[in-house]
């Protein structure tokens, strides 16, 4: 992604090509590092603007109220809106545009919320997860926040796709489970397994039926909108996947005893 002196990249995450076009090359800087492996030649599918603006006014920040940025749908249309950003991306013609101080956080936000989208339209869906690639494939750790995913990704130390956000989408007849820039890297591999993490005395994995593995993994799904056409797309998906991809919760204590187990296991027991 070493193209500072030009206006636009094109990147490929979970399968998906997006192109943004900026002329600030300090904005590109900040880019560099979590982005330059995920630099793609393919034809983009999504399109991204972005206008690097001064640091807002203090004033204009201290009287900003709510979360760090406010993400709302309308029909066909995301929106973002912050203190000293905004953006709109029109999903029907895959582009958009961001106008934003020279931070990567609005853009990421905003990456975060279009790639959603378009990633449960296409048979996929982003997770708060964990994702540690290991001989069989990829195993999944997801749970809500202080459920444990930093800590499994810090104890097993290498084949680290994420430890806080993974893309799982159709691959053919099967599925993949890939890394983010903006928090993993350039991983990806088929799903071994799925873990809904909870903190324990001892470590133990409980098989869940789909019904139950359904229930545990929406509220770790991310959704652009999350009503009721984004969640059936996930049901869509989630059916398959769990026919293919066994379940469990996992109680562990935090040290390598769960890995050794997981390692240790047959594939789909």
């Amino acid at each position: 992604m070493h193209r500072q002196q030009e206006v636009l990249s094109v990147f490929e995450i979970a399968g998906i090509t997006c192109r943004v076009e900026c002329r600030e090359e300090a904005f590109w800087d900040l880019l560099t590092p979590r982005y330059g492996e995920f630099a793609s030649d393919a034809v983009p599918e999504l399109s991204l603007r972005v206008e690097v603006t001064d640091q807002p006014p203090e004033e204009v920040v201290a009287h900003w109220s709510g979360p760090f940025a406010r993400v709302s749908a309308d029909e066909g249309t995301l929106s973002i809106e912050g203190a000293g950003f905004r953006g709109i991306f029109d999903e029907r013609t895959g582009e958009g545009w961001l106008r934003q101080p020279r931070d990567r956080s609005p853009f990421e936000t905003f990456l975060t919320a279009i790639y959603a989208g378009r990633l449960l339209r296409g048979g996929g869906f982003f997770l708060h997860a964990a994702g540690i690639m290991a001989g069989n494939g990829a195993h999944v750790f997801f749970g809500p926040s202080e459920s444990g995913k930093t800590t499994v990704a810090d104890l097993v130390g290498e084949g680290i796709i994420s430890d806080e956000i993974v893309a799982i989408r159709g691959d053919g007849e099967r599925f993949r489970v890939s890394g983010v820039p903006w928090r993993g890297q350039r991983l990806s591999a088929p799903p071994a397994g799925l873990f809904r993490l909870r903190r324990a005395r001892e470590t133990s994995f409980a098989r869940l039926s789909s019904v139950d593995a359904v229930r545990q993994l929406l509220p770790s799904v991310l959704f652009s909108r999350a009503d009721s056409v984004e969640v059936g797309r996930f049901l869509d998906v989630a059916g398959p996947l769990l026919k293919m991809v066994p379940c469990y919760e996992m109680r562990f204590t935090p040290d390598l005893g769960f890995w050794t187990s997981i390692l240790g296991r047959p594939q789909g027991e």
